[in-house]
């Protein structure tokens, strides 16, 4: 449920960008292009970041939903795409993430890790303390024997201004339990994120 006073803070923000862009040159006021972008906009700002306490919420909700494990190997999901913002500039980053665990007793369903995933990347925060949170919620939450993130970051904030490097993309990983401990398992994470995707029909 939208929060309706953040909206309105929001909707005002942007109210007055456009009253910048106008001192710029461009014609905010009169241009049917420009009808009812703030309250777009608001909206827009509302669905990239989820308010903290409907995301903890949910990763409650996850994380208790589990099921008897006779599976002691690696569970991984990757190359799963999603969007978040950067908070030092306001701007989207666009994600692909893959995350893997070692149950010990109990796994998750299989489309938990990626609802898991965007949820988490709904927030203003920067990639590299996603990509610790996400290891450490595996490895805590779910009573794992060990957890892996590595995550690719496309930022807005550095592809479309500043030095405009749309090809660069950031990289970050993280490991807690088996993964650290023993060098065969982490390898052979990176080794399968790192493949190219499969292309399917």
């Amino acid at each position: 449920m939208p929060n309706t006073q953040a909206h309105t803070l929001l909707e005002q923000a942007y109210q007055q960008i456009l009253e910048a862009y106008a001192l710029m040159g461009y014609d905010t006021q009169r241009d049917d292009n420009f009808r009812e972008t703030a309250q777009r906009a608001a909206k827009a700002a509302q669905e990239l970041v989820r308010p903290i306490a409907e995301i903890h919420a949910e990763i409650d909700d996850l994380v208790s939903k589990t099921f008897p494990a006779r599976y002691d190997h690696m569970v991984i999901s990757k190359h799963n795409i999603c969007f978040g913002l950067c908070p030092h500039h306001l701007l989207p980053v666009v994600y692909r993430v893959s995350l893997a665990y070692i149950p010990r007793e109990r796994v998750v369903g299989i489309s938990k890790l990626s609802r898991l995933i965007r949820l988490m990347a709904r927030r203003p925060v920067l990639q590299e303390d996603l990509t610790h949170e996400l290891a450490e919620l595996l490895f805590k939450r779910l009573d794992s024997l060990g957890s892996a993130a590595y995550i690719e970051g496309l930022h807005m904030c550095m592809a479309a201004r500043g030095v405009e490097a749309h090809e660069a993309r950031l990289v970050t990983s993280a490991m807690r339990g088996i993964f650290i401990d023993q060098l065969p398992s982490r390898q052979e994470f990176l080794d399968l994120v790192t493949a190219a995707p499969l292309q399917l029909l």
